[in-house]
């Protein structure tokens, strides 16, 4: 498997993943909100940057995005380890939403495709492996860099939702 068609295939799954976030975050947090039982929820506890569907659409396009330009260097500089450390980061956080299934006792945004997608990606992973000479020590190293690297940056996304916010309507108005 190449590392371009290791790219695409994990890039298309995670989209198929933040899909589901996009449609059932707004809704879910309308009907959940003020429930007493989900305040810990990974996006009711966070609603404050989850203002509008269209908000979470534009953070979610900037994170494809930067999942595009890091698979695009992956394949572009024949780096499988970044391309690798990616994908076990968005592994990680599928881990996370499989978790609150187990937490809450039902599907929240998210869980429904964590829960199919995780064995898909994995079961890619571990078919690239195959086919790759992969450093280790680089993806020892290159994981939790790219891993930081996306925290930041959901991070700055979420420290600008009301800009986001703002820009959107202004956009429109």
């Amino acid at each position: 498997m190449s590392t371009a068609f290791f790219s695409f295939i994990s890039l298309a799954l995670f989209m198929l993943h933040e899909f589901d976030e996009l449609v059932f975050i707004r809704p879910w947090i309308r009907a959940q909100g003020e429930n007493p039982a989900y305040q810990a929820e990974l996006f009711i506890s966070g609603k404050a940057h989850y203002r509008s569907t269209e908000g979470i659409a534009l953070m979610i396009g900037e994170e494809f995005l930067l999942a595009s330009l890091l698979l695009a260097a992956a394949s572009f500089f024949a780096i499988p380890e970044l391309a690798a450390a990616l994908v076990i980061g968005h592994l990680l956080h599928l881990l996370v939403h499989i978790k609150e299934i187990g937490l809450y006792r039902r599907f929240t945004p998210g869980s429904f495709t964590a829960l199919v997608t995780f064995p898909l990606v994995s079961f890619c992973l571990l078919i690239f492996w195959r086919h790759h000479q992969i450093n280790y020590l680089w993806l020892l190293i290159m994981t939790p860099l790219v891993l930081a690297l996306i925290l930041v940056n959901l991070s700055f996304l979420h420290r600008r939702a009301s800009r986001v916010e703002a820009w959107i309507n202004h956009f429109v108005s």
